[in-house]
């Protein structure tokens, strides 16, 4: 799928710069730059001067472990604001372009001018300059961020310039303290721009288009009339400037009209917001939150036939994940414009029908009644919002003497069976955080909706129960049923806690399930 794969420009630029180092480095290293380098070494500074002592400071500041350092930082930023894929080219480059400086030099072994002063950044080998090769790197892809941010022009300009000034810089300061020839530096710059540009396109980091004059003539973008509803949990979306403008980059850039922002409350998670964007007969739908969020919209989506564009941005992020949408949000918005609308299932759950209690959730992912209620009930938000993943099992082994539960399970017209259930599961799709598949085989475009009793007496059923599914081993097990239909009903011999797409809801004794087919568009990647 295009939205998946690099632009064809950075791959070609990628590959220049990469011919361009090995050529530079086939003529520094067979003497053919020498002569040049000989004439232009700098004549050195006086021992004691204040320029010796303020370019000194300069190489020490920007030794590679201290740029690179800053370069992890703004990673973590990036990851913080769902842009995963720009934090990992961040992140990759820290080893790789360290790495390659390193190992270049040991090939070569090019020993460094004489110098005036004694260095402490001037020891080992000279080609290329492990300081210009960072400095490169971290320029690059700091830029790299700003565009991918859409900051404004004069950001990005502002960025620029400070980039190419810290890169000059820092070789000026390496060239005025006889650290390196010239020809170490320009190699430095070249193998900085090759591992930057490289890192961005393993990461699928889009910054240059496919066409190399779109960069000074823009495609012109005829107007629409689309309309785009956004819809999101403010508390999920840690950056809601820089989500903002990402989102309307990419509207503008298709033509579409500016949308018609909606934010989430505490009180409504999005069933107002979806019921509006209904009524608006928007042409797409975007949503940002966690599984609360989506669900609340998902089911008032539900059969208006509008898209839906999943912008994962909570700690689960379930459907998501079973759908296939990229959890990076530059793709997934990608995902959400230039994939296809594909029919999705949802479940309608009916809670304790024929009664004064009677009500109904519909969902995407899973429902379940027992101790997996009682682990979401005590899963601490505060500590889910910092650990992510991690407080769930906290929260589960805090849970582990919970009682079970004796059921009678009804799937379609067969005939019911009872268990004394430890974990009894409906689910729309099978993977749960983490990418363990729970419900094996369940898939949300099969029209079906899948059921997992797991009953464990004894530590060693639970110690084989837990391998199977971590290791997703498939065949029959006495302590697990896992069953497949178009409703079901669970009914309890007692009350306990049930949970809805991760959200305990309440209580309960019945739960009645059933499978409404492909009543959701939501927009994947394309088959080609």
């Amino acid at each position: 799928m295009p939205t998946s794969r690099p632009s064809r420009f950075s791959v070609w630029i990628t590959a220049g710069l990469a011919a361009a180092f090995v050529v530079w480095t086939w003529l520094v290293t067979g003497g053919v730059l020498d002569d040049l380098d000989r004439r232009t070494v700098a004549k050195g500074l006086a021992p004691g001067s204040l320029a010796a002592e303020i370019w000194s400071a300069i190489a020490i500041v920007t030794w590679p472990g201290v740029p690179y350092a800053g370069l992890a930082i703004v990673g973590v930023w990036a990851f913080r604001r769902r842009l995963r894929n720009l934090a990992y080219a961040l992140w990759l480059a820290v080893p790789v372009g360290w790495g390659a400086h390193i190992a270049v030099k040991a090939v070569f072994a090019r020993p460094r001018p004489d110098a005036v002063l004694e260095l402490a950044t001037g020891r080992g080998w000279a080609y290329p300059s492990g300081h210009v090769t960072t400095a490169t790197v971290v320029a690059v892809l700091v830029i790299s961020a700003v565009i991918v941010t859409r900051q404004s022009k004069v950001a990005r300009m502002s960025v620029l310039g400070l980039g190419v000034a810290a890169v000059v810089t820092v070789a000026v300061c390496r060239w005025v303290l006889q650290a390196h020839w010239v020809s170490d530096l320009i190699g430095g710059v070249l193998l900085g721009m090759t591992v930057s540009a490289a890192c961005l396109v393993v990461a699928r980091v889009r910054v240059l288009p496919d066409r190399p004059w779109e960069l000074a003539l823009p495609p012109s973008v005829r107007p629409t009339g689309k309309q785009c509803v956004v819809i999101f949990n403010p508390t999920k979306v840690l950056d809601v400037t820089t989500f903002r403008r990402h989102v309307e980059y990419e509207l503008r850039k298709r033509g579409w009209e500016p949308p018609l922002w909606l934010e989430t409350t505490r009180s409504d998670p999005g069933y107002q917001m979806a019921e509006l964007a209904v009524k608006q007969e928007a042409d797409l739908v975007l949503t940002a939150g966690g599984d609360g969020t989506i669900r609340a919209v998902c089911e008032g989506l539900a059969g208006s036939g509008i898209p839906l564009g999943l912008l994962p941005a909570g700690t689960g992020n379930l459907l998501a994940r079973n759908l296939g949408v990229p959890l990076d949000e530059s793709l997934a918005l990608r995902t959400a414009f230039d994939g296809e609308p594909r029919p999705t299932d949802l479940v309608k759950l009916t809670i304790d029908p024929g009664t004064e209690r009677e009500h109904s959730h519909v969902f995407g992912v899973m429902a379940g009644i027992g101790v997996d209620a009682a682990i979401m009930q005590h899963t601490n938000p505060e500590l889910k919002r910092t650990v992510g993943p991690a407080a769930y099992l906290l929260a589960a082994a805090q849970n582990a003497n919970h009682p079970a539960l004796p059921v009678t399970v009804s799937v379609d017209n067969a005939p019911p069976f009872k268990r004394k259930a430890a974990v009894v599961l409906i689910g729309n799709v099978g993977v749960v955080t983490g990418n363990i598949e729970l419900i094996p085989g369940a898939d949300a475009m099969d029209g079906q909706l899948d059921v997992m009793i797991a009953s464990p007496r004894t530590v060693a059923d639970w110690a084989r129960l837990t391998a199977k599914v971590l290791t997703r081993r498939r065949g029959d097990d006495d302590r697990m049923d896992l069953l497949q239909g178009s409703r079901v009903r669970i009914e309890s011999d007692r009350v306990d806690a049930y949970q809805v797409d991760g959200d305990t809801e309440g209580t309960c004794s019945v739960l009645e399930a059933e499978v409404l087919p492909g009543v959701l568009m939501v927009m994947g990647a394309r088959a080609d």
